[in-house]
């Protein structure tokens, strides 16, 4: 705010005038003599002073020394006008809250005297009676002639309608389209009988207006009174139906669907019942006080009807409130739980104030304040209607029968009862007569409410936006019946692929929503943004080792190089069990147990072995005399044996098989080949298996696998001596021809 020239002078002066007596009083003088005490000193107004004093003055503060002060004193005035208008806004509701007392205590004293001097007020009546044709009998006989012909008119009407009543409480089918037509078009049909009686009554009026005598004044209220209690309760019974569970729309059980309808007819009734009633007062000449107290009154019961009710209901309404927040089952989030417990109460709680509040305007004013109070009940006996309405939106959004369709139901249902929800409380505090959007938003809005709007909104977004994420990459899998290899593969590549998206979509969002939310805050983001830029350049010069490893796995990962939970090799060293990937190196479990970290930059080639089948074979060293056709025969049978296995069946793909003879070792032994077509991972297992089983048959008959063994010829006679073998142990052997069943050839 900036102050006017003058008072920005006179501020400056006296400022400066502190600071030159705060100077003065610090100092001393050359001669060792102090200056006069203050009280000596003669005061100086700001008034006296000569334009060249106030220049002299002004010269002797520094630029700097004038801008602290005077920020120091626009905060100070800043302080003082906030504490001032919180004392004004406190001191106005004070006020108000005494002058309404005092404007009821006023008016009931009044009323009072009012009530006990009703004889005073026979002459009025008389002459009001007076009016009247042909006289009260008279009178009384035309009121009821209109009332007749208004009923008569009603009944015509729904004597007319009934067959297409019956026709729309019969649905042809379950839908909840087709009960939403169904309903709507039954509230119109259901309306008829009411427009009659509103024809009938205005038509019938003013053709006895002279026998009605001051009863034609209160035709009017009769009529609008009937009319709109009538029209209450249709709307009501057709929101609620329960006298027709086919075409409900409201997500509620026929107990609590009647119960409701119930207890709003009656409320309606008691209300329409103390209109009527209080027209009378005015209409006959008694004055307006008995007609404000019998509206005060029928308020009241109506109160402690809806109070009576949430009391006797209270356990009632937490289980009907679970029943639509939970929709079709479902653990309950903390805040469900916290809604459905409170919900009661709070119901309650707003019934008393809602009251109060009512009852308060009426007494002061004479006026209907029922927009904030009754508005604000009807909305929410309409949010089941409103919520369902949403649920089956979402549903024919995602109409497939899918756990993926399901998830995204979950989320948009989410959204409409969160928008439902914020939208209920911006209208319910508009029917109180408070504007939150304009508040928030509007032109006189402060600082604080447009950035707390703005932070809400952006957080509720990225909730959203989360969520969907969330639904879009679950890793969740089954597996339909045939396509378990299909599942397994694809459900292995989500468990790799997955993770990574979903942290860096989870990164990108918090910046995204950090940079808002600064921003709504008042912070400049757009020096952080170059900033941002600049240290960038700077770590990708730095950091072209974490580059190469980043797209190296991303070009992995497209390829479909490996993923969690494979058996990879990569070279004699390096193999294991993929056991986790990050966005710059993967994890491999080592058979024995330890974790080996390779960052993508670093690999060359992979050696996959879990991908769709694996071949596996095996070589066995057998004596020159063994017979190749009888091996083929004892390895097809060993092979039946193996494919009818319950444990080692399934993991054949092609059973066991001989492939003759592969080679004749340089001491003469057959080298016999055998092989087989497994799952990927289980060529470990069978491979032992069918050694162990192999060696078994060959044992029993009597087939051997060759023995290395060495000839030494000396250099005598080769011819009188045969030559000595030099054989291995036993163990040597067996080791040997594990090794050589176990080579791959």
């Amino acid at each position: 705010m900036l102050l006017g020239r003058k008072a920005c002078l006179g501020f400056c002066v006296a400022l400066g005038m502190a600071v030159l007596a705060a100077t003065a009083a610090a100092q001393v003088s050359p001669g060792g003599v102090h200056p006069a005490p203050a009280e000596a000193q003669p005061s100086v107004s700001v008034t006296d002073l000569s334009p060249e004093a106030v220049d002299a003055l002004l010269s002797r503060l520094t630029d700097a020394d004038v801008r602290a002060l005077l920020r120091e004193e626009l905060r100070r005035r800043a302080d003082e006008q906030a504490a001032a208008a919180r004392s004004a806004t406190q001191t106005g509701v004070r006020e108000r809250l005494a002058e309404m007392a005092s404007t009821i205590e006023a008016r009931l004293a009044d009323w009072a005297h009012a009530l006990a001097n009703l004889s005073d007020r026979r002459e009025p009546i008389h002459q009001s009676l007076g009016r009247a044709e042909h006289g009260i009998g008279g009178m009384l006989a035309a009121m009821l002639g209109v009332a007749l012909a208004g009923i008569a008119a009603a009944g015509l009407a729904g004597h007319a309608t009934r067959n297409w009543r019956a026709w729309l409480m019969a649905p042809q089918n379950a839908g909840y389209w087709d009960a939403v037509v169904r309903t709507v078009a039954l509230g119109l049909v259901e309306l008829a009988p009411v427009a009659a009686f509103d024809f009938a009554t205005v038509t019938m009026a003013p053709m006895v207006a002279g026998a009605l005598g001051p009863m034609v004044d209160y035709v009017w209220i009769y009529e609008v009174g009937v009319t709109n209690s009538w029209g209450f309760i249709v709307l009501s019974r057709r929101a609620f139906a329960p006298d027709a569970p086919g075409i409900r729309i409201a997500p509620l059980s026929d107990a609590a669907a009647r119960r409701i309808h119930g207890i709003v007819r009656r409320a309606v009734q008691i209300g329409a019942a103390g209109w009527l009633i209080a027209g009378l007062s005015p209409t006959l000449g008694l004055g307006f006080p008995p007609a404000l107290i019998t509206v005060a009154l029928a308020g009241t019961a109506v109160a402690a009807l809806l109070i009576v009710a949430t009391l006797r209901s209270y356990g009632r309404i937490r289980a009907t409130l679970a029943s639509v927040m939970l929709d079709r089952g479902g653990e309950p989030s903390a805040l469900a739980r916290i809604v459905i417990a409170a919900a009661p109460g709070m119901l309650m709680a707003y019934l008393v104030l809602a009251w109060v509040y009512w009852l308060a305007n009426w007494l002061e004013s004479g006026q209907q304040h029922l927009y904030g109070p009754a508005g604000t009940l009807i909305l929410l006996l309409s949010l089941p209607i409103l919520d369902a309405l949403g649920g089956e939106l979402v549903r024919n959004a995602f109409r497939a029968d899918t756990p993926s369709a399901g998830r995204f139901r979950a989320v948009f249902r989410g959204a409409w009862r969160m928008l439902l929800g914020i939208a209920a409380v911006f209208v319910a505090a508009r029917l109180w007569g408070l504007d939150l959007y304009a508040l928030a938003k509007g032109d006189g809005a402060q600082a604080w409410a447009d950035a707390l709007f703005d932070v809400a909104v952006t957080l509720l977004l990225a909730r959203f936006v989360w969520k969907l994420i969330l639904a879009a990459l679950h890793r969740e899998r089954v597996a339909a019946a045939g396509e378990e290899d299909d599942a397994e593969a694809a459900g292995s590549r989500l468990d790799t692929l997955v993770p990574l998206f979903r942290n860096l979509l989870l990164t990108v969002l918090v910046v995204v929503v950090a940079m808002i939310l600064l921003s709504s805050a008042g912070v400049n983001i757009g020096p952080l943004l170059a900033s941002a830029g600049i240290v960038g350049i700077a770590v990708g010069f730095g950091a072209q080792t974490l580059v190469r490893d980043i797209f190296a796995g991303a070009f992995f990962l497209i390829d479909d190089a490996f993923r969690v939970g494979e058996y990879i090799e990569l070279d004699e060293k390096l193999r294991g069990e993929v056991e986790a990937i990050s966005i710059r190196s993967l994890q491999l479990r080592h058979h024995r147990g330890a974790v080996i970290t390779i960052p993508f930059g670093e690999l060359r080639s992979v050696v996959n072995h879990n991908r769709d089948w694996v071949i596996y074979k095996m070589n066995f060293r057998m004596e020159p005399d063994t017979d190749p056709v009888k091996v083929k025969k004892l390895v097809k049978e060993v092979g039946k044996e193996f494919v009818a296995h319950p444990e080692h069946g399934p993991k054949f793909i092609e059973p066991l098989k001989s492939q003759g003879v592969y080679m004749i070792d340089d001491d003469s032994a057959l080298v016999i080949r055998v092989k087989f077509k497994c799952r990927p991972r289980a060529q470990f297992v069978l491979r032992r298996e069918i050694y162990h089983r192999l060696r078994e048959v060959f044992a029993e008959h009597g087939i051997h696998l060759a023995r290395r063994k060495v000839e030494v010829v000396s250099g005598g006679d080769a011819s009188s001596a045969p030559p000595a073998p030099i054989l291995g142990s036993a163990a040597a052997v067996d080791g040997d021809a594990a090794r050589g069943a176990g080579g791959d050839g």
